[in-house]
């Protein structure tokens, strides 16, 4: 019988454009966590693979995106295939994934049937060409580790493989330079959180988007009057059309529709309004590269601060951890120093000290959402980080799954 609950993660993949294609998704398996060991490795993630259709869904975790899900020889050769929308996925051979000639047959057959694959942390040493050669005419996809030690440079890996009918696609890519470096070799693919590093460019010129929803911000921080506030409004139609378009969604729950201001001030009150107010700032108007990681993950982290303090039992927190998280990265997304752009909004001193130097107990909390998004194990650092904060792991791990929007943790059935 298994007793564990298994955790889903995901990291974001994206193609030359900066636009998000696909997500790896990231659960426990016996290699990788000092949980449980599963007597039958196939049998188990075979379950979590059905289980992550069934019951979380593809639709709530990947969206219209592709997911890239890890297997080896056992799931390989195992009947799960059979049970998985091949469309929706890409299938990561594992590096210690044993090459027998009966898996390459059946690599073989599933690639006929229109099942993609990719080779995953692939070395581009000689022997391990030669070992995985067998498999190179049904892969469609081959991922280079980057932080791991290589004898080729970039552009000798990019030629090694540009005679086959393969995708590159580099792993732990950490900064803009190393991204623009793959690309220009030839990769296709990128995965890694360099987008959110912020890039500073001297001269950059603020949206007028950005700069109202500054001005909406600095005025809800001033005063309570909602006449003030609703005037304040009536300056930044497309503003508030945004704004009511927003609230109007399945988001929220409200019994009636929302038409005004007013409204919004009376149900929600000043200091949430300026909280969701913070994710107003990434609307700029020109469409750029990463911007829907960007704010895909400034969401995340609004959400996942928000819920920690409710549940570390600090309510009255809520608004503040929801600013917080939903400013972390505008950084990255206006290309300006976190600095400049802190000159222009007021805020209270622990949001500043968060997002300046991660300090403060909003800093802290912050730290902890970073780490969960960025990770790469998430069941081992979900069991690690929660005592640190008196939380049981299943209940931090609900509210990482809920920040992101996808259901709680997946457990498995017996066997």
């Amino acid at each position: 019988m298994i007793e564990t609950d298994i955790f889903i993660g995901r990291q974001p993949i994206f193609d030359k454009d900066g636009k998000c294609v696909s997500y790896e998704l990231l659960y426990r398996s016996t290699h990788e966590s000092s949980g449980a060991v599963f007597s039958n490795n196939a049998n188990a993630t075979a379950r979590v693979i059905i289980n992550l259709i069934h019951n979380i869904g593809l639709s709530s975790i990947i969206g219209t995106k592709t997911g890239y899900i890890n297997v080896d020889e056992q799931i390989i050769l195992s009947d799960v295939f059979l049970s998985l929308p091949k469309s929706k996925f890409v299938f990561e051979i594992l590096e210690y994934t044993k090459v027998t000639p009966e898996v390459v047959e059946k690599i073989r057959q599933l690639h006929e049937l229109g099942y993609r694959f990719a080779l995953d942390d692939f070395s581009c040493e000689s022997e391990n060409i030669e070992y995985f050669k067998p498999l190179f005419p049904y892969v469609d996809v081959i991922k280079i580790d980057l932080l791991a030690p290589m004898a080729m440079s970039i552009e000798a890996i990019a030629s090694e493989f540009s005679s086959l009918n393969v995708k590159l696609l580099a792993e732990k890519v950490e900064n803009i330079e190393i991204f623009e470096e793959c690309k220009k070799a030839g990769f296709s693919y990128f995965q890694g959180y360099f987008f959110e590093k912020p890039t500073v460019i001297s001269g950059v010129k603020i949206e007028p988007s950005v700069i109202n929803a500054i001005d909406i911000i600095n005025t809800l921080y001033t005063t309570n009057d909602i006449n003030t506030v609703s005037e304040k409004f009536s300056f930044y139609p497309e503003l508030t059309f945004n704004l009511l378009r927003y609230i109007n969604s399945a988001e929220f729950s409200f019994r009636q529709e929302i038409t005004s201001i007013k409204q919004i001030l009376n149900l929600l009150g000043p200091s949430r309004l300026r909280s969701w107010l913070g994710l107003f700032l990434y609307s700029g108007a020109q469409e750029q590269m990463f911007q829907e990681a960007i704010v895909d993950a400034a969401k995340f982290r609004a959400n996942m601060m928000r819920e920690l303090v409710i549940a570390l039992g600090k309510p009255a927190l809520e608004d503040e951890a929801f600013l917080t998280g939903s400013l972390s990265l505008i950084d990255a997304y206006l290309h300006l120093s976190m600095a400049e752009i802190i000159e222009k909004i007021h805020l209270g001193q622990p949001i500043i000290s968060a997002l300046l130097k991660r300090e403060g107990y909003l800093g802290k909390l912050l730290l902890i959402t970073e780490k969960l998004e960025k990770t790469d194990q998430i069941q081992i650092l979900i069991e690690n980080l929660a005592p640190k904060i008196n939380l049981t792991a299943e209940k931090l791990y609900q509210i990482y799954a809920k920040a992101y929007n996808f259901s709680v943790a997946i457990r498995p059935s017996n066997s």
